[in-house]
C-alpha cells in the first residue's frame, strides 16, 4: 500500500480523445459528474512524456485522462 499527494489542480493537463482526435489542454481538471475510477503513477523524465502516455489511455475513457504531478512530503512538485 502507498499514498500519494497530488499537486494543485492548476498544474494539471487534460487529455481527451473525441472520435480519434486528441485534445490536450492545460487546466484545473476534467469537468465530469464521475469520480476518479483509478490512477496510474508513472515516473517520467518530463511532463511531455506523461502527456504522451495519457494520449494512449484517453481513447478508453469517456471523460478523458488528467495528468497531474505528485508532491513530495515538503509540498514541492516531484
Amino acid at each position: 500500500m502507498s499514498a500519494h499527494a497530488f499537486a494543485d489542480p492548476s498544474l494539471s493537463t487534460a487529455v481527451r480523445d473525441r472520435d480519434g482526435v486528441v485534445a490536450v489542454t492545460d487546466g484545473p481538471y476534467l469537468p465530469a459528474s464521475e469520480h476518479v475510477a483509478g490512477q496510474y503513477v508513472v515516473d517520467c523524465e518530463s511532463r511531455e512524456r506523461a502527456v504522451e502516455l495519457a494520449t494512449l489511455l484517453s481513447s478508453g475513457h469517456a471523460c478523458g485522462v488528467e495528468v497531474r504531478p505528485l508532491m513530495d512530503s515538503a509540498g514541492m512538485e516531484m
